[in-house]
């Protein structure tokens, strides 16, 4: 027997059946990583969003951003305000508006942004720890607002539709 028969023995009868079973051990945590990381993570955020939808907060706030000419929005925030339970208990003094009456255009944008930041600063100085946002307008300045708090509390986002406005969960998703 040659010096190389007997290596390709010795690897044959020793080395391949170690190597099957540290495969297969390792294989456990490799499959069980996945598993967490496919179909745990998904499962988490999903009940993640749904306790976010639940939870109003200790002090919440809401935020009003009406940049539609000719239209108010207010009153049918406070009307919605008023039929749901969490939102009913937020007093005068956490609800911030900015308003424009005319129509927006870039120009607009510099004093629109200090007017959100004051806006937003005041609902910190009140202490809120969830601002319930909603919002009419152009979608360029909705994403303006989503830049300003996205590294503040927790904001809750409600979009209105034919059927009253609807809670379309937290501006960041955390896990």
């Amino acid at each position: 027997m040659t010096w190389l028969e007997a290596s390709r023995l010795f690897i044959q009868q020793w080395l391949d059946p170690i190597g099957v079973v540290v495969g297969i051990v390792l294989a456990v945590p490799v499959v069980w990583t996945w598993w967490d990381v496919v179909i745990g993570r998904r499962r988490r955020m999903r009940q993640w969003h749904r306790d976010a939808l639940r939870a109003p907060g200790r002090n919440p706030g809401i935020l009003i951003v009406d940049l539609l000419t000719g239209k108010d929005i207010r009153t049918t925030v406070d009307r919605f305000r008023q039929q749901d339970e969490v939102l009913r208990s937020v007093g005068t003094d956490r609800i911030v508006s900015v308003l424009r009456e005319a129509r927006l255009t870039p120009t607009d944008m510099p004093d629109l942004l200090q007017d959100l930041r004051s806006a937003v600063a005041t609902l910190t100085a009140a202490g809120v720890d969830t601002i319930h946002y909603f919002h009419s307008g152009p979608s360029a300045v909705a994403a303006c607002v989503g830049a300003e708090l996205a590294n503040g509390c927790r904001v809750l986002l409600y979009q209105h539709d034919a059927g009253g406005y609807h809670n379309f969960g937290p501006l960041r998703m955390e896990a």
